[in-house]
């Protein structure tokens, strides 16, 4: 153990850590297990050859999701700066397997896509039949949302350039039955006010799905984030990175009747969810 100790103090001071992948969840024994809900894949596409495709693609140098269309074309991810989990392609279908089943069918649901980056999450709604309105703050990802859309058909959904804070229900047509606040808690610098308002455009449902900062107390991790990547915070600023038990908290502080953390049932899912240093939380609005 003092050896163990001595390591793990050593790689902390190099910016490291040692994180150990728990065992299964147990304590999520009695949760029944969804019914499977496969993502659309590879995509189809609504008449576009392999060169058009590219083209349409080759406008916006970078991608924070691969992308695979019928008849085998692919597109990698493409960062200024590569995260360590966040470059593989099959990271978002791990991610949509592990989650989305707990929302159920999504014919004829109105769905949000909060940060919707180039609306992998979004299409995927839009081609399993929801309604849906995405938004991002970047003009260009809503570009490359759009070009998405164009390829794939996917007509049901709806994208708009909109920082966070704008956002409300008159803006955006009413509340949503299913609202996905995916991979954004971590980027803002107010996550109590965030949830907040993510509460105010939910009917029905909520899926928060984010970083978690690896630790047993009720804290927030400050760091500093500068928007020179399709994956980093908007704007230049505090970002503030809530432990699991600091995000249960804020769930109770804003009295949400009712919660559960998705269980981790399956060794398929990204390193960051084996480590709990990502966590999601279906929550009813």
């Amino acid at each position: 153990m003092p050896i163990k100790r001595l390591l793990r103090r050593t790689l902390r001071r190099l910016g490291y850590d040692i994180l150990k992948i728990p065992a299964a969840q147990r304590t999520f024994a009695s949760l029944p297990e969804p019914a499977p809900l496969a993502p659309v894949w590879p995509l189809p596409r609504a008449g576009f050859s392999d060169d058009e495709i590219r083209r349409e693609l080759a406008r916006f140098p970078h991608w924070h999701y691969a992308y695979e269309f019928d008849g085998g074309l692919a597109f990698q991810t493409s960062h200024v700066n590569p995260g360590l989990d966040s470059d593989r392609p099959e990271r978002p279908l791990q991610r949509f397997r592990h989650f989305m089943p707990y929302v159920g069918s999504l014919a004829g649901k109105r769905v949000l896509d909060i940060a919707c980056n180039s609306g992998f999450w979004s299409i995927q709604c839009a081609l399993l039949g929801a309604d849906v309105v995405g938004f991002d703050a970047r003009p260009e990802l809503i570009d490359a949302a759009n070009a998405l859309k164009r390829i794939t058909g996917a007509d049901r959904a709806e994208f708009r350039v909109l920082d966070f804070w704008q956002m409300t229900p008159e803006a955006l047509g009413g509340q949503f039955d299913i609202v996905l606040n995916l991979g954004l808690l971590y980027h803002l610098a107010k996550p109590l006010e965030a949830l907040e308002w993510t509460k105010a455009m939910a009917r029905g449902q909520i899926i928060l799905d984010t970083a978690v900062h690896p630790s047993d107390e009720i804290a927030l991790h400050l760091k500093w984030e500068e928007p020179f990547d399709v994956r980093m915070a908007a704007e230049e600023g505090i970002a503030a990175l809530p432990t699991k038990a600091a995000v249960e908290l804020m769930l109770r502080h804003l009295r949400f009747p009712r919660w559960f953390e998705v269980p981790v049932r399956s060794d398929d899912l990204p390193i960051d969810y084996l480590t709990r240093r990502r966590v999601t939380w279906v929550i009813d609005a």
